[in-house]
């Protein structure tokens, strides 16, 4: 099998990434969670993305595939396929193995384009870590849309960058996650913005257009990655 993408959430689609990716497959979780159930006892993928979705990573009440994602991510992390978690998928990574995410986080939600800081331990680390790091030393803006944060990694994990209160990129094993979301269009940013009633969709808008060329770089590494380009 090629590279398997779990979609999450209707309006939350791999966007830009499915440009960049080579052969995948995109499985929409909530129109058949049976399927995912199937996909997590069947052979692994070359390489797993989770995207993200307005869900929690503990509502597994309200998305019932997610135990069924969990499963296949833990298979693949143990057989040493990579595994790229995008906002809600990095959450699940991080929750998944130990870590700890806050529902709502007190510290408040992160939208639109914001900068990155690069920790001093983030080139530690497998599933080809050192040289995702250089590939991605341009990047210093992201686009971010969430309230859920990650708030305790889990052991063994490593931070590599963070914004002003939250983790953005860290590792687990061969499982790389994003707080971000690099697969953002000028389009999706529209329509996140407008079901947002706290933010300026001009404002968001404004922000992605003045960092577009950036953010595509960083999507199209990060699809490299998960390709495995290196």
């Amino acid at each position: 099998m090629g590279i398997l993408v779990i979609q999450n959430d209707p309006i939350v689609p791999a966007g830009q990434l499915s440009a960049f990716l080579g052969g995948h497959e995109v499985v929409r979780a909530w129109e058949d969670p049976a399927h995912i159930r199937e996909l997590s006892r069947a052979p692994l993928p070359g390489a797993l993305v989770l995207l993200g979705g307005r869900a929690n990573c503990y509502d597994d009440a309200g998305c019932p595939w997610l135990e069924d994602e969990r499963k296949l991510m833990r298979r693949c992390v143990c057989a040493g396929v990579r595994v790229l978690g995008i906002c809600l998928g990095a959450q699940l990574i991080a929750q998944t193995f130990g870590g700890r995410v806050s529902v709502g986080d007190m510290a408040g939600p992160e939208y639109g384009a914001l900068p990155l800081m690069w920790g001093t331990n983030d080139q530690a680390g497998g599933g080809g870590a050192v040289p995702l790091r250089m590939a991605l030393a341009s990047t210093h803006v992201v686009f971010a849309d969430h309230e859920d944060a990650i708030v305790a990694l889990p052991p063994g994990a490593r931070e590599w960058a963070r914004s002003d209160k939250y983790t953005q990129i860290f590792s687990f094993g061969t499982a790389l996650g994003v707080q971000f979301h690099p697969e953002v269009t000028r389009e999706i940013a529209i329509v996140w913005a407008s079901n947002n009633d706290v933010v300026d969709t001009e404002d968001i808008v404004a922000g992605y257009d003045a960092h577009e060329g950036e953010l595509a770089s960083t999507c199209k590494t990060l699809a490299e990655w998960v390709s495995g380009v290196f």
